[in-house]
């Protein structure tokens, strides 16, 4: 306003003189719920219009608030308090009428009226005396404050939002979102036969929307005797790549999502028929020419991956289908209709579609008032894969795969025996040890922690109206 006032008179003008001190400025801390904020990586070569954009993702916030606000438009009295009992705190108004003396006093006749004996009136006393602009004002502003109630208007009854003409609400700082978030945690992934390195792939899908919502997780099981197969290819392996849980983010949930394991192996020559075949006729169990043959495949993947390690082929997969937790998720948005006290119906928490949902934490915090739990963690223990068929790897294939998985008539496809052990729990704000899907620890974060969290990007099937708070 400063800058407005002694540079562009003109705008100042349109815009309308403000009081000086109805703005008042407030700068709070920018929230960073990483150890370091997230920046482009060192030495880049960056425009100088880009590293002042960079810059807005570090600035603290600076907030501007009016106070007058409260006392314009709809302002609605039940923001400071409550009106049960409000009137009873006014002071009692005694009007010349409602004094008992009034009505007994008899009609003056023009006889008896004596103008030169009657006192003068108090409020004319000083009406012919001459007095400054300026005193004038101050004694009128100082009456007007007096005895004044400042919420007298609280007498009048509410204003329905529908026929309120403007709306104002307080915003909040903006923040990161998040949608509502799970943990996938992998304990176990086996199959009767173990003779070669398998890796797992987590990702979710939306079968109606035919959309994958969310980045991949690779998750590594493997035995360490397994990963010295790969030790030539792989000389290094950062701790991020050894996590097994992974905290997916849903902000539209839907019972037509499923969270979809893959699971790829080494390449090596052969149809993917042929390379499953062993598994769905030998067992670790057997023995005789069946460990004969086991230890001959065992030599027969060590010699691929010492020289494909670097190459992945497809091999099973399995669906699971989230709709007992997407339930809980979406308990909230459709609850209903009730009636209040004064006998009207209200329809409950129906928030837009377009607004962020509240967290896990939001909601455990309101679980003395009665409201839905989030969903309990779940142990799934799966026994069967389908194999992957050669001509069908693409997503397309994939959302009908999904959609004739959920009405139950993938019954024909080849299956493949195995075991998958896995757990899925709602998160909480607080998890220690977990990394962003740029790979920048969270806080909190213990130092040499072995197993980390990741956070696994997601990609909505529809526009999040948040602004962007970070670097991504």
């Amino acid at each position: 306003m400063t800058h407005i006032n002694s540079h562009n008179h003109e705008l100042l003008q349109e815009l309308g003189n403000f009081p000086e001190d109805d703005l008042d400025l407030v700068c709070k801390p920018k929230d960073c719920r990483t150890l370091q904020p997230s920046l482009p990586q060192d030495g880049a070569e960056l425009d100088q219009h880009v590293r002042d954009c960079i810059q807005i993702y570090l600035r603290d916030w600076l907030i501007v608030n009016r106070k007058t606000q409260e006392n314009s438009g709809t302002s609605s009295f039940s923001r400071s308090g409550s009106r049960k009992d409000f009137q009873k705190t006014l002071q009692k108004q005694i009007f010349e009428t409602d004094e008992s003396g009034e009505s007994e006093k008899t009609t003056i006749t023009p006889c008896e009226f004596d103008l030169r004996g009657l006192n003068p009136e108090s409020r004319l006393k000083n009406l012919l005396h001459l007095t400054n602009v300026d005193d004038l004002d101050k004694q009128t502003e100082e009456a007007r404050k007096a005895n004044r109630h400042s919420e007298i208007f609280a007498l009048s009854p509410p204003m329905d939002e529908e026929d309120t003409v403007e709306i104002r609400p307080i915003p909040e700082c903006p923040k990161e979102h998040m949608g509502y978030r799970m943990m996938v945690k992998l304990h176990t992934l086996k199959f009767d036969i173990d003779i070669e390195p398998l890796f797992a792939t987590l990702a979710l899908y939306d079968c109606k929307e035919r959309k994958k919502i969310s980045e991949n997780f690779h998750c590594d099981l493997n035995s360490e005797v397994f990963k010295q197969y790969l030790r030539p290819h792989t000389p290094s392996v950062a701790p991020s790549s050894q996590a097994r849980s992974a905290v997916f983010s849903i902000t539209y949930p839907s019972p037509d999502i499923f969270l979809v394991v893959k699971i790829e192996k080494v390449l090596q020559q052969g149809e993917i028929s042929d390379c499953a075949e062993p598994y769905m006729v030998l067992k670790e169990s057997d023995g005789g020419k069946t460990k004969e043959k086991i230890e001959k495949l065992k030599s027969q993947a060590e010699n691929f991956c010492q020289r494909l390690g670097r190459y992945r082929m497809p091999f099973v997969w399995i669906p699971i289908s989230l709709q007992s937790c997407i339930n809980v998720m979406t308990v909230e948005r459709d609850v209903p209709e009730a009636e209040n006290g004064n006998g009207k119906s209200t329809s409950g928490d129906k928030r837009s579609s377009l607004g962020p949902p509240r967290r896990f934490s939001d909601r455990a915090s309101s679980l003395d008032e009665g409201s839905t739990s989030p969903f309990k963690p779940t142990t799934l223990t799966l026994t069967t894969f389908f194999k992957q068929e050669g001509d069908k790897l693409n997503d397309e294939d994939l959302y009908k795969y999904l959609a004739d998985y959920k009405r139950s008539l993938q019954k024909r496809a080849k299956c493949l025996p195995g075991l998958l052990k896995l757990e899925i729990s709602p998160v909480y704000d607080g998890l220690s040890g977990c990394l962003t899907p740029e790979l920048l620890p969270v806080k909190p974060f213990p130092e040499g922690r072995a197993r980390l969290n990741k956070e696994i990007l997601e990609f909505p099937t529809k526009e999040v109206y948040v602004p962007h708070t970070i670097y991504r």
